[in-house]
C-alpha cells in the first residue's frame, strides 16, 4: 500500500449528490477520478488495474472504506472511496472483494499509517506494525494472498536488482 492524496471530488459527482434523495451509484466520472488520483493501482494490494481476474467482467471495484450498509451518511462521501481491482484470483477473493461489508480502521490517506508497513523481501509478505491493522490486512483484505505475495517478492527483487546495479544498497536482499 502506499499513501493516497486525495485530489478534489468532480464536479459532477458534487452536483450527483447533492440531488435530493441521492445514493450511491459507481459514476463513470467518480470512476475516472479515483483511477487517476491513485495512479491506476488498486489501493490495497496495489496492483496495475484496470485488471481483469478470472471469469469476472469487472475491472475495478469502487470500495467504500466505511461500507455503505453500516455508514449510510457517508455512502457519497468522496473521502470514503478508493477504487480497486476486481479481487479475485482462482476464485479466491482479496481487497474489497474479500472486505465485503467490514469496515477497515486503518486511513490511507496517512503517511504515518503507511509508515507502519513492511514487506518482507524473503516471501512478499505485507506486515503491519498494528496489530489489530495487522489483522484487517490478513483476515478482511487477505493482502497475503500466495500469488499477491509472489508479485510483490518479484517486484521487491527487481527493484533491489535495480538498485545494486546502480551500487545502492550492496547488502539489500
Amino acid at each position: 500500500m502506499r499513501k493516497i492524496d486525495k485530489n478534489t471530488e468532480p464536479r459532477e459527482w458534487i452536483t450527483y449528490r447533492q440531488t435530493p434523495g441521492a445514493t450511491y451509484q459507481s459514476k463513470p466520472e467518480l470512476r475516472s477520478s479515483l483511477l487517476k488520483e491513485q495512479g491506476y493501482i488498486c489501493a490495497y494490494c496495489m496492483r496495475r488495474i484496470p485488471a481483469k481476474d478470472g471469469n469476472s467482467n469487472e475491472t475495478t471495484r469502487i470500495d467504500h472504506i466505511l461500507c455503505r450498509e453500516k455508514h449510510e451518511n457517508r455512502q457519497l462521501d468522496y473521502r470514503n472511496m478508493v477504487i480497486c481491482c476486481p479481487g479475485a484470483i482462482d476464485c479466491e477473493f482479496h481487497c474489497d472483494k474479500s472486505k465485503g461489508n467490514n469496515d477497515v480502521s486503518f486511513n490511507l490517506f496517512d503517511q504515518s499509517f503507511i509508515n507502519t508497513l513492511s514487506y518482507s523481501t524473503k516471501d512478499g509478505t505485507i506486515k503491519c506494525e498494528i496489530e489489530q491493522y495487522d489483522t484487517e490486512i490478513n483476515e478482511i483484505l487477505n493482502l497475503n494472498h500466495s500469488l499477491l505475495k509472489n508479485n510483490r517478492k518479484s517486484t521487491l527483487k527487481g527493484v533491489i536488482q535495480q538498485l545494486q546495479k546502480k551500487g545502492v544498497g550492496r547488502r539489500l536482499k
